[in-house]
């Protein structure tokens, strides 16, 4: 039988799977991977990491239900190469946009479930601003999570 842990990480991880968007996802607890490429440039992806918070025991009963809040965090990676206003490019606005589709795949209220176990969104995710590294452009949206179990 699965530890609640494992649960909550596979309700989480079945809705990442279900995103509407064409992006490989890469989670960064799983085995190291390359970021993809098209045509030999690298291509838009999805970067993957689910932090549990610290557990609240709520009751007074030892074996009662605890709170297990966490975050998941779904950063869209986009090349940098790709990003502007030129032919063959991608205006950072749309980039924006397809940031808001991954928040819009996780609304609040939204209750994910792996063998009995239910792991609810919180609040509507955060579409934070977007930074650049060396070759991304790198937009977070930050899902608040929580379980009782």
């Amino acid at each position: 039988m699965p530890t609640v842990e494992t649960k909550i990480s596979q309700a989480i991880q079945a809705r990442v799977a279900s995103l509407p968007l064409p992006y490989p996802v890469l989670w960064t607890d799983d085995e190291p991977a390359s970021p993809p490429t098209s045509g030999g440039q690298p291509a838009p992806y999805i970067e993957a990491h689910h932090e549990p918070n610290r557990t609240v025991r709520l009751l007074i009963k030892a074996d009662a239900p605890h709170e297990r809040p966490g975050l998941l965090l779904l950063t869209l990676c986009w090349p940098i190469a790709k990003v502007g206003t030129g032919s063959g490019k991608t205006h950072r606005n749309a980039v924006r946009e397809q940031a808001g589709k991954i928040a819009a795949h996780f609304p609040a209220g939204l209750c994910m479930s792996f063998q009995g176990v239910g792991v609810n969104v919180t609040k509507a995710p955060d579409v934070l601003g977007a930074y650049r590294d060396d070759a991304y452009l790198r937009t977070q949206v930050r899902i608040n999570l929580r379980t009782f179990a």
